[in-house]
Formats: structure tokens, sequence, C-alpha cells
């Protein structure tokens, strides 16, 4: 097998005007310039974009396949149709409503994609934008564990990454996946971890009136609650003191890890 040579045409301090509709595949911008200009039908697959500011400006059905942007500015700038499969970001000003529309709609792509945008918007000091980045990440993963153990779309069943023992493997990653989520979200749902605790709480009342033919299900509820938070002057089976304890321990220390995660990303 030959290599052959593999250089991008590099186009420097250059500004755009009107409406562009000229292709930039496997080119390098570098510094160039752009306010409110429409880009139509452009291609920039597996080019580099580097120092670029395209600010308000609007792209419809462009192609940024492979595409790495970075220390550029792309606020308020809109897309339309555009593909963004395997590109990355580093250091670039993005509006966060491009999670909201720009995706490809493969999930592992997208969770790629969402993972690279997480990191350039951390860098850039956009949190609520790294937050929401990282809230979507967790259900694409989700949704990619899925298919990939029980979907019958031909483009997981053909892979042999997801055949036999790697269909099994992705089974039990999804298992632990939806497990962790409905206990805390997988790290992103202070309200997971809250409806955990009220849940336990339910469910150790249950357990008091079947043990305690004496107690009614309120009195049993009010008697949990209490127990939960420690508080234990009625006598209750030892064995569901303990258990309480656990999870109050555990759930506290679950939604302070969240709590620490949210804040180190600031």
């Amino acid at each position: 097998m030959a290599a052959k040579e593999h250089r991008k045409v590099r186009i420097e301090d250059q500004e755009f005007d009107g409406e562009i509709t000229e292709g930039f595949e496997q080119k390098e911008l570098i510094r160039t310039f752009a306010v409110g200009v429409v880009f139509k039908g452009v291609s920039f697959k597996q080019s580099v974009l580097s120092n670029c500011y395209f600010r308000k400006c609007k792209f419809i059905r462009c192609d940024f396949t492979g595409t790495q942007i970075k220390e550029s500015n792309f606020k308020g700038a809109s897309f339309e149709e555009c593909q963004f499969r395997y590109s990355t970001w580093e250091k670039t000003y993005l509006d966060d409503n491009f999670l909201d529309g720009c995706l490809p709609p493969e999930e592992n792509l997208a969770r790629d994609l969402v993972r690279s945008l997480r990191v350039n918007f951390a860098q850039i000091g956009n949190y609520e934008a790294v937050n929401k980045a990282a809230s979507i990440e967790v259900v694409l993963t989700g949704r990619h564990l899925y298919n990939a153990g029980y979907s019958r779309q031909a483009y997981y069943r053909s892979k042999s990454e997801y055949k036999g023992l790697g269909r099994l493997s992705h089974i039990a990653q999804h298992a632990r996946w939806k497990a962790l989520d409905l206990l805390w979200g997988n790290g992103e749902s202070i309200l997971r971890v809250l409806l955990t605790g009220g849940a336990v709480i339910l469910a150790a009342a249950a357990l008091l009136v079947a043990s305690e033919k004496s107690f009614g299900y309120l009195e049993a509820l009010l008697i949990s609650f209490q127990a939960f938070w420690g508080n234990t002057e009625r006598s209750i089976p030892a064995e569901l003191v303990v258990a309480l304890t656990i999870c109050r321990f555990v759930l506290f220390g679950l939604f302070m890890a969240i709590l620490v995660k949210r804040l180190s990303r600031r």
C-alpha cells in the first residue's frame, strides 16, 4: 500500500460577503471573517477552521463531516440541515441551542459530538451549556447501549462488535446504565436522588406495615420518614433502622457528588 501526499490548501486572512456556495473541502481556513453571511450547500469536509469569525452567519445544508473547528467564533450563527459527523470543537464560541437541532441521527456519533462540545463549552466558560451537554450525553449513551443490545437495526446487527459476547456485554452495560439512571440520573439529576429517597421511605413503610400489624400505613409512613432522618423514638425492627440509615448515607453521598461535579465545572 503506497502513501500519497495529503496537504490542505490554506486560505488565510480572507473576508466573505454575500452568499457563498463554493466548497472548502480539505482546506485550512485561518483567520477568515464573515458577519451575517449565508453559506449554502458548502462543503467543509475534512477541513480545519482556526481563528475564524462567523458571527451571525447562516449555514444551509452545509457539510462539516470530519471538520476540526478551533478557537473560532460562531455566536449567533444558525445551522439548517447541516452535517456534523466526526467533527471536533475546541475553544470555539457557539450558542448552546446547537445541541437541540444539529446532532447526527446515529446515537454513538451524536454522543461523541456532544462530548466534544461539552469540553469546548467548559473551555470558553459556558457552564450552563456544559451541564446541558452532559445531560444529553447521558441520554445518548443509554440509547446507544440499548440499541447495541436489543435493536434489530441492520447497522447494529451487521457489525461484529455488536454480535455474540459483544451484544451480551452491551446488554449488561445498558442494565447497569438503567439502574444508575433510576438511582441518580447517572450523576446528573438531583431530582432522581430525591425521588429515590422517597421510594425508599414508601418501601420501608410497606415493610413496617407487613411486619407490625398494629401500624396503619400513614402511621408507618411517618415513622419511616422519621427513621430515615435518624429519629427512632418509636420501636421498629433494628434491621429496618439499619437499612434506612445506610440508604440515607448513600443517597446523601450521591447528592453531594452531583453538587461537587456541577461546581467543579465552574
